[in-house]
Formats: C-alpha cells, structure tokens, sequence
C-alpha cells in the first residue's frame, strides 16, 4: 500500500485527501470461467508505516464488488476492456463476480465509468445502528462541535 500511494497520486473529486487505502492483488487465472484473479486487503484501521503493529487487516472472502468495478476501471483506462465487454473476476475462494461497463461518464473534467455487477454472496453478519431520542449529535459531530479552536493541537497525537 505504501508503494502504491508513493508512486500512484488519487485523488476522487467528491473525496479530497483519502487517496489509496485498499489493495488488490490481480493476476491471470487459469479458471476457464474467469478472466482475472484477485484478493482484496484491507486494513482494519489506521495503519503507520513505521509500526509494524499497525498493519493489521483482512481479506475479502469474495471477489469483491467494489474491487472488481476498480478493476474494469483500470482495465478500460489501459484500453483491455471495452463498454459492455463482459468480465469475470474471481476470489480467492474461487468464486466469480460478473461486471461490465455499460457507459462512459464526466467526472470533475476526467473520464469515468459506470459499472454493473453480479455474483452470488452469503451474508456472514447482521448489524443494529439505533439513534438515541435524546441523542444531542443525531447526524455526526466535528471536532469544532465539542473542542474550542483555541485548544486543539496543531500537530497529529499519537
């Protein structure tokens, strides 16, 4: 990841500062049902370079949608997809997530795609969010919201 955000500058235009935080691994497979294999790191919070203790995360079981749709992206910016070519991507598990791009977009000046995607997934969790009545924050803070301007640190707390 290091490598990749040292060599490879991102920047999305609805998402300044964010950069590179997830990795796919990608080579040829010799799955005659698919046209690329993968596996998608992803780290499990912030990580530091300089500590070892900080690269942590896990790897997507599944082909993973979002890392299949970055995929036929790149693929396409280098000229080895084609709108509505179909492309199959495989897991570590060997499973397979079906996409294609089905048209080119603007975005912020630059060229974009819009992918479609389908495979089969299994749910593996369940999750519960509730909102407090009495919550006095219901749509986020800011660290404005609850620290003066005057108290705040003006270089990272480790």
């Amino acid at each position: 990841m290091r490598a990749a955000q040292e060599q490879l500058p991102v920047e999305h235009p609805d998402y300044p500062g964010i950069g590179i935080t997830v990795a796919q691994l990608s080579s040829p497979t010799g799955n005659p049902n698919a046209d690329r294999k993968n596996a998608v790191l992803m780290a499990s919070g912030p990580v530091e370079f300089d500590n070892p203790e900080t690269w942590t995360g896990g790897i997507d079981r599944c082909p993973c949608g979002t890392g299949t749709c970055a995929k036929m992206a790149s693929l396409y910016a280098k000229g080895e997809l084609t709108l509505n070519q179909s492309f199959r991507h495989e897991g570590i598990l060997g499973t397979v997530y079906t996409g294609e791009l089905v048209r080119e977009v603007q975005i912020a000046g630059r060229v974009g795609v819009v992918p479609t995607i389908s495979g089969r997934a299994w749910i593996t969790g369940y999750s519960m969010y509730v909102l407090d009545a009495d919550d006095p924050f219901p749509t986020g803070f800011t660290v404005g919201d609850i620290w003066p301007p005057q108290a705040r640190f003006s270089s990272p707390v480790r």
